[in-house]
């Protein structure tokens, strides 16, 4: 599967490169590490007390950005799976950079249940709470998760904060689907060039479990 997906990013980046007309790519990446208290994923359990890691990278070509991200979470107990993602897309920004578009894949490699690929599309809007819709769909099975964001940050002197809420709908099998919901409130500083301290508590909720909070601290760089 992953073999598909670099395929796939080869092509995204050659289909940019000939739209961009020759102008030359703009670069950049970030990475970071973090421990979780539990992983919640589209409102279900995946682990509790885990170490997660990331890194991520953008292409900007033209009016084409290339994007490519890759986050593992591993279980430091026995209490659900460990979780690789990897995605990988093409994005762009219309009407004097309002509406941003996102189009690509997603994939999850989890130790219980499995791989899984799916295909999706995002827009969002650059206005006050930053609104975006995004929908997925499984490759295998045509199953569908719909969702929506919304987040509002306010930079103070001592820290940077964000609040983000988040709506979803995802089908769990052609018969079953769970609605969950989540809220997150994620302060931030920086201490040094580009690299940033964090921590963040989270509420996760769905229509078959009541209501859990989580909490993570983390260190992220720019490059």
């Amino acid at each position: 599967m992953k073999t598909k997906l670099v395929s796939l990013l080869a092509v995204l980046i050659g289909l940019s490169i000939n739209v961009a007309s020759g102008e030359a790519p703009k670069v950049n990446g970030n990475m970071g590490t973090k421990y979780s208290s539990d992983y919640h994923r589209r409102g279900q359990l995946v682990s509790q007390e885990a170490i997660q890691a990331q890194v991520g990278f953008n292409v900007g070509i033209g009016q084409v950005d290339v994007f490519g991200d890759f986050f593992t979470n591993q279980s430091t107990t026995s209490a659900g799976g460990d979780n690789d993602e990897l995605t990988v897309g093409l994005g762009s920004s219309f009407f004097e950079d309002k509406l941003n578009a996102y189009v690509g894949v997603y994939n999850t490699d989890n130790s219980v249940a499995g791989d899984n690929l799916e295909a999706f599309a995002s827009l969002g809007l650059d206005f006050p709470l930053s609104p975006t819709v995004s929908v997925y769909r499984d490759t295998d099975d045509s199953l569908y998760t719909f969702e929506g964001q919304l987040s509002y940050g306010v930079d103070l002197e001592v820290v940077n904060l964000e609040l983000a809420g988040i709506l979803g709908n995802t089908d769990v099998s052609s018969v079953v689907d769970s609605t969950y919901l989540g809220a997150k409130l994620t302060a931030t500083k920086t201490i040094k060039d580009n690299v940033d301290l964090y921590a963040d508590v989270a509420l996760s909720d769905n229509d078959t479990r009541d209501n859990e909070t989580l909490w993570g601290v983390g260190l992220s760089v720019k490059f």
